[in-house]
């Protein structure tokens, strides 16, 4: 009976330093948000603190391409920090695979991004999937590009991007070559093994010689 009371009262001091504990780090805890420009469009977000980069911006409409579904292993998603990211707040997850001219153009991952700040920032417009649909702002129709029986069975399966990393402005002059036997089938970095598989087989229905 002599301990009880000791232990009773170590445990409840116990108790009390955890929920104090407990309060400091709730009363810590930054809650606020954070603008986010994007210069391409002139557009401003308002997005919540600590939210992933990549993430909030599809939920605004910018659905970046993201080859390696946003693990930092492929450099798609990449943006431009134009503004808000110090030197000394970017770590090695932001740069990832990125090559040492993109870095020091500024370029990161914007699936290894957590908000902490406001940012000012450009999308690499080739590999932005969608962008938000301003209202009452038709798009622009593209002319329709008349391809031959084995460059459309080629194009069918290709992103659609024309990002021109292959060395070609579209999707459909890259086909045209692949069916001429002028480029590599290959060339479609974006689309990776996936697309690289998807071209084998429709080359190999369309007879196509490939390289």
């Amino acid at each position: 009976m002599v301990y009880i009371v000791p232990v009773a009262t170590m445990a409840l001091m116990g108790i009390s330093v955890a929920l104090i504990l407990g309060l400091v780090k709730n009363l810590l805890t930054v809650e606020g948000e954070a603008k986010v420009t994007i210069v391409n469009d002139g557009n401003e977000l308002v997005l919540p603190l600590e939210q992933n980069l990549m993430q909030a911006l599809k939920k605004a409409g910018y659905d970046l391409f993201a080859q390696c579904g946003g693990k930092g292993t492929c450099a798609t998603c990449r943006v431009k920090v134009l503004e808000g990211l110090p030197p000394e707040q970017i770590t090695p997850a932001m740069l990832g695979p990125l090559s040492d001219k993109l870095r020091k153009e500024g370029w990161v991952l914007s699936c290894q991004i957590s908000l902490k700040n406001d940012l000012k920032i450009e999308l690499f417009k080739p590999l932005v999937m969608s962008w938000p649909k301003v209202a009452g702002k038709a798009e622009e129709a593209k002319p329709e590009r008349v391809l031959s029986p084995a460059a459309a069975k080629l194009r069918a399966v290709l992103p659609g991007f024309d990002c021109a990393v292959c060395g070609y402005p579209t999707c459909e002059e890259f086909a045209e070559a692949l069916a001429a036997g002028k480029a590599k089938i290959d060339g479609c970095y974006p689309g990776g093994k996936p697309v690289l598989e998807r071209l084998q087989q429709a080359a190999a229905e369309a007879g196509v010689k490939i390289s």
